[in-house]
């Protein structure tokens, strides 16, 4: 089954944690007049759904990125967790894209899913190699761990990170229970995040309550959103997250990576409209909403 999916959501409490007490401090450092910039999008481009939504009729899949980044101006990029993309491949996309336009690289697993991997320091050199084809579209790269790796993996962890160059931006994702606590990372490890700036990833879905945190380690933070067919709760949770990151501009927080899923994602493109309608309304982000190619559907 799909990591925390629930055959139903209905009874699911969505109260997202008060904040880490950790992070008012921290953000303070980065404040500044001007709110955080807000970053929107989905984990893939390539749906032929979306045609007749934000694709003209008779898009071409070849032109699918085009049109998606008209739209959005980040996406999760899980190409990358399967295989580390060509520079041939790589200048193909960027070739696609407006000059603002952020790509997300989920690490490769053959990185993040293997303890030789997280060691293998040509491994490494050649997916740092990948950074740097994407210049300026790169945005911070995250690190998905998959549900085994708990804190007993902690100095295989600080390893890996202590490989990690500061040119480029990092959050990790974690999903074993032993690295939360009480809504929070834990301390120890979140002070040491803040010490190098690197980002941790948040992520909301239904039946992994227990994995939802609200610390802030980096000027950035990275929101994967798990949404649930439009159901009444997306929308009341997007609401309440609108509230939190305005919040969290204000003390500080410089950039927002606001990262929609759907089942699917078939429902991408509604839910991101919602989102950025209450961006727009809560935190004064300033995103344009999506360029419908028919009636608009919400």
């Amino acid at each position: 089954m799909e990591f925390g999916k629930l055959p139903s959501v209905d009874g699911v409490n969505w109260d997202l944690p008060a904040d880490d007490p950790l992070a008012a401090g921290y953000l303070q450092k980065f404040k500044s007049s001007s709110v955080a910039k807000y970053y929107i999008g989905t984990p893939a481009w390539g749906h032929k759904e979306w045609i007749g939504k934000i694709y003209p009729e008779k898009t071409k899949a070849a032109d699918f990125l085009s049109y998606y980044s008209r739209n959005f101006n980040t996406i999760e990029l899980n190409t990358s967790h399967y295989r580390i993309p060509t520079a041939e491949q790589t200048q193909k996309w960027l070739a696609q894209v407006g000059s603002d336009f952020l790509f997300c690289p989920k690490l490769f697993q053959g990185i993040s899913h293997s303890e030789q991997g997280m060691l293998d320091k040509k491994l490494l050199a050649e997916w740092f190699d990948f950074l740097k084809n994407l210049g300026a579209h790169r945005g911070p790269c995250f690190a998905q761990f998959p549900p085994h790796f708990d804190y007993s993996k902690k100095s295989l962890l600080f390893y890996f990170l202590q490989q990690w160059p500061e040119e480029f931006e990092l959050a990790l994702e974690f999903r074993h229970p032993s690295w939360f606590q009480n809504g929070c990372i834990l301390p120890a490890l979140t002070k040491y995040l803040q010490s190098r700036g690197i980002g941790l990833v948040i992520t909301d879905v239904a039946g992994r309550r227990d994995v939802l945190h609200t610390s802030l380690s980096a000027p950035f933070t990275m929101l994967r959103f798990i949404g649930n067919d439009l159901h009444p709760s997306d929308r009341r949770r997007s609401e309440d997250w609108a509230a939190r990151l305005s919040s969290w501009s204000q003390q500080g927080l410089q950039k927002v990576f606001f990262l929609v899923h759907e089942p699917d994602d078939v429902l991408a493109p509604e839910m991101a409209q919602i989102v950025i309608q209450q961006l727009n309304e809560e935190a004064d982000a300033q995103l344009n909403p999506l360029q419908w190619c028919a009636a608009t559907l919400l």
